[in-house]
């Protein structure tokens, strides 16, 4: 058990059982908050129970494995993202859609830093055995498809002949690095943020 951590986690009272949703939203809140502070691989079960108040076997009661709490974590996380982007989607076109989607991004990572560090900044170990399917991957693919699709038709409106996935994943790790940085780093003498953003997604939209 990681010192810093233990040290990190209030003392909390048993609480009663049988909470059902609310319970689970409590070890998902804690969960994330861990996660994001000392990263996945430091942050046990046992603390998280500590934290929310329960003892570790009620916890396995919610989430049977520490890879099923994190998974769900990254797909509530890729969910947010997804329905933020897919409202866009629905009222731009051309190049004002592509800078509505980069600003959709940047904003949802800067305003949920919490949920993106453990979305898109820690890394996230798979058993080699393990063929089920990752529900967080899948909750990403689903971001990233509409992010793809917005790229797609701003691409083909202007007939450019690109590849839309090295196009669209090009553009995606260029946000994914800005917001990343941004928070990592927030004592850095950035410029103005609102205009350093505003500066980088204009460096991102194709040209016409």
């Amino acid at each position: 058990m990681t010192t810093a951590v233990t040290a990190a986690i209030p003392a909390t009272g048993r609480k009663a059982k049988g909470l059902g949703p609310e319970r689970r939203e409590e070890i998902l809140a804690h969960a994330l908050r861990l996660f994001s502070e000392f990263g996945v691989h430091t942050v046990s079960t046992r603390q998280i129970a500590a934290a929310v108040g329960i003892s570790q076997p009620s916890l396995y009661a919610y989430f049977p494995t520490k890879q099923a709490l994190v998974a769900e974590v990254c797909r509530r996380a890729f969910d947010g993202l997804t329905e933020r982007m897919a409202a866009v989607m629905d009222r731009y076109h051309g190049r004002e859609l592509m800078k509505r989607m980069g600003q959709t991004y940047v904003d949802f990572g800067l305003s949920q830093p919490d949920a993106y560090r453990v979305a898109f900044m820690i890394e996230v170990r798979h058993e080699p055995a393990d063929t089920a399917p990752d529900p967080a991957l899948m909750a990403g693919v689903e971001a990233y498809n509409l992010h793809r699709e917005a790229v797609s038709r701003v691409a083909g409106a202007s007939g450019r002949e690109e590849d839309i996935d090295i196009l669209a994943q090009s553009l995606w790790a260029s946000l994914h690095g800005l917001v990343s940085l941004l928070i990592a780093r927030p004592t850095f003498p950035w410029a103005d943020r609102d205009r350093l953003i505003e500066a980088h997604l204009a460096s991102l939209l194709p040209n016409g």
